[in-house]
């Protein structure tokens, strides 16, 4: 009766382990995917040129210097 006793606790042992590692995997699993897809909207806002709309449709670009002071260009002027 003893030797199924530890029998059982020990397969229930191995059963949590397993449970917790895969647990583990899936945790880096989503934080890798949510890392990565956090890089490409980075990488997105970046390539959009920081654009905004005028409330009639006129696209602007939006540039700050090294100062920190914003200027804005109407696209499609030189």
């Amino acid at each position: 009766m003893k030797k199924n006793i530890w029998e059982w606790i020990n397969s229930l042992a191995k059963g949590l382990q397993k449970v917790a590692d895969e647990s583990q995997l899936n945790y880096r699993q989503v934080h890798a995917y949510i890392d990565g897809h956090d890089q490409i909207i980075l990488d997105k806002v970046r390539d959009t040129g920081n654009y905004v709309s005028s409330e009639n449709g006129t696209l602007y670009q939006i540039c700050v210097d090294d100062d920190g002071n914003l200027s804005t260009k109407k696209v499609g002027d030189s």
